[in-house]
């Protein structure tokens, strides 16, 4: 550290410990005091001059235990969703004013669909110069409204007791929304030049602030979230099944494992060793790894790609009851065979849900939201006991119908036979790449992108001993910020980490490589070259004239010459041995390094069309 930087920091921590120089600083620093003590302890910093003063506050409180610094608010906010997808724990982003709000919106959108903790701290000039034609001033509160579950526009900082304390209710009551998902707080700040200013300040209105300094409460998202309706699993279950068209004794019963669980992946692994239930689980589910640490050997995990092919014998046997975690599922077979059997349907979910599309018949009081690993062990108990008529001594085998059990299980070992066999035996190609991929261990946690890198994480990701986090981005499925979300992720939990990812998304996110360099654990971001957007090739719109130009999109890039860019390792994988080395080296790399996975251009569509066509003639 220089001799000036280390005289500025020791100005900034006797700062934090002083008496406030100004309006703006009391006001600023019991926002501050709101935001922790609700358990605030991750803050992305994206500054500027209205956002100076809170973001040097910020940086000098000891209660926030990570700070990152980006320069570009749109990465920045998408690393705070990462962060706070990685450590279930809210997570703060600070902007200054003007357009800089307008880039938190596509993070915000994705959060307000996944229900993430997020709050957004907007630096704004003063109120009074709104509409007056004044530089760098923008609707903050409009531009953030549809995706946010809260938001407070405060006045201007004013010298009064009774508005200190107005001010605290208002903030702390707003920032407690963020459990239900983003919310925000617009902050009009004086000052001619920046929000640092010396300004005057009474000696009530600085007692009235009070700064406690209390230590962050412990978050618990849990204990917090009341149940939709006030429903317990019992009642949910006796509601669920008294609609349903089956008689006594034991049910085709299945569990649907979608991306973005509301519960640990260990909870579902119980809930369908308890009942005996298949589980078809998306790859981003996570339910597919970390098997060693779970009685797992009589629980069903089943990848949909390889039972549901076109002519499967299961397309047509429908289910009697469906239990359903997280988000909508990945797979097209899936999807249409849940939209071909619309049976009864117990939901599970972050959040209340008044609708969905796959289970047009299902009622909001039927979503268990937010549960506990002890409630969805509750419903697996009630489940029994219905299926049982309140036998004590039932066992798994009384809760499924065996015969369903069994077909499921047989096919699922069957396709996953043909499947495995057929990569293996197809020459080097998008396909044969993500496989090898999805194979590697090593990685504590992978982020799947979206687009073709989650489709072929769910038909190629294997069920697998070992232990690994899975996290996608499938609130509205977008590509935007995939890089960022990742580094949010690697920030937020400090261990190794795996980010497949395709061409287009990393070049749609090229500002969070800056942010890149702040990271120190092996990190590795495998880009799959396919020269643009290949998942546009199984759309009828690729037999258009014109469709290469203006859809597919190609580009020249040079990959090694961005990581060198901002100082990244790379590695060039070529075939299934340099990209293993790769792989390999990635794993006790300092830092992050960028595997530039080099496949041809439409390899991807050829590849999936020979194992869909050599699965669906062995269904016959």
């Amino acid at each position: 550290m220089s001799e000036f930087a280390a005289v500025l920091r020791r100005d900034v921590d006797d700062r934090a410990q002083s008496a406030p120089l100004s309006l703006n600083e009391v006001w600023l620093r019991c926002i501050v005091d709101a935001v922790c003590e609700f358990g605030v302890r991750r803050v992305v910093l994206s500054g500027g001059a209205r956002a100076s003063l809170l973001c040097i506050l910020l940086d000098a409180d000891a209660r926030m235990i990570q700070r990152v610094n980006a320069v570009d608010e749109r990465s920045g906010a998408f690393i705070a969703l990462g962060m706070a997808k990685a450590t279930d724990e809210p997570v703060a982003i600070v902007t200054t004013s003007g357009s800089a709000v307008g880039n938190l919106v596509p993070a915000l959108i994705e959060g307000e669909a996944c229900n993430l903790p997020l709050v957004v701290l907007s630096c704004d000039r003063p109120r009074h110069l709104r509409g007056a034609g004044f530089g760098q001033m923008c609707d903050h509160i409009g531009a953030c409204q549809a995706f946010v579950r809260s938001q407070l526009d405060l006045p201007d900082p004013i010298d009064e007791p009774a508005a200190i304390a107005r001010m605290k209710e208002d903030v702390a009551r707003t920032v407690a929304r963020c459990i239900d998902g983003p919310v925000h707080v617009n902050v009009p700040l004086e000052g001619v030049f920046d929000s640092s200013e010396p300004s005057p300040v009474s000696a009530p209105t600085r007692e009235a602030a009070a700064f406690s300094g209390a230590q962050p409460m412990q978050w618990d998202p849990q204990g917090r979230r009341k149940p939709s309706g006030g429903q317990t699993p019992r009642e949910i279950v006796a509601r669920v099944l008294a609609r349903s068209d089956r008689g006594s004794g034991p049910l085709r019963g299945l569990i649907v494992a979608g991306p973005d669980l509301a519960v640990a992946p260990g909870a579902i692994l119980e809930l369908g060793r308890a009942t005996g239930f298949p589980i078809l689980a998306d790859a981003s589910s996570g339910v597919r790894a970390g098997l060693a640490g779970h009685r797992s050997g009589d629980t069903l995990i089943i990848n949909g790609f390889d039972v549901l092919a076109q002519g499967s014998p299961l397309a047509k046997y429908p289910p009697e009851l469906i239990v359903r975690f997280g988000l909508a599922p990945v797979s097209p077979p899936v999807l249409a065979y849940l939209s071909a059997h619309p049976a009864p349907t117990i939901k599970v979910a972050r959040g209340a849900c008044e609708r969905d599309y796959l289970h047009p018949t299902l009622d909001p009081r039927d979503v268990l939201v937010a549960p506990s690993g002890s409630d969805v062990a509750a419903l697996g108990d009630a489940l029994i006991e219905q299926v049982s008529d309140g036998r004590a001594d039932t066992v798994e085998a009384e809760c499924v119908t065996r015969e369903w059990r069994d077909a499921w299980d047989a096919l699922a070992q069957r396709g996953r036979s043909i499947r495995q066999a057929l990569v293996q035996a197809l020459p080097w190609g998008e396909v044969v790449a993500a496989q090898e991929i999805f194979a590697t261990r090593g990685f504590a946690f992978v982020h799947i992108g979206n687009s073709l890198s989650v489709r072929h994480a769910d038909i190629l990701y294997d069920n697998r001993e070992d232990a690994q986090a899975c996290y996608v981005s499938r609130g509205v499925s977008g590509i935007d910020g995939t890089l960022s979300t990742f580094f949010g992720e690697a920030l937020g939990r400090g261990d190794t980490g795996l980010l497949v990812i395709g061409d287009q998304a990393f070049l749609h996110d090229l500002p969070a490589l800056s942010s890149a360099q702040r990271l120190s654990t092996p990190t590795c971001v495998c880009v799959m070259h396919n020269r643009g957007g290949a998942i546009f090739d199984f759309l009828p719109v690729s037999t258009a004239p014109g469709f290469e130009r203006t859809i597919r999109n190609p580009y020249r890039i040079d990959f090694d010459a961005l990581a060198r860019g901002f100082g990244l390792a790379y590695a060039h994988a070529k075939d299934r041995i340099s990209l293993r080395q790769a792989l390999a080296a990635a794993q006790v790399r300092a830092g992050v390094t960028i595997v530039e996975v080099d496949v041809p251009a439409r390899s991807a569509v050829e590849q999936l069309g020979v194992l869909a066509s050599t699965l669906q003639g062995h269904m016959r």
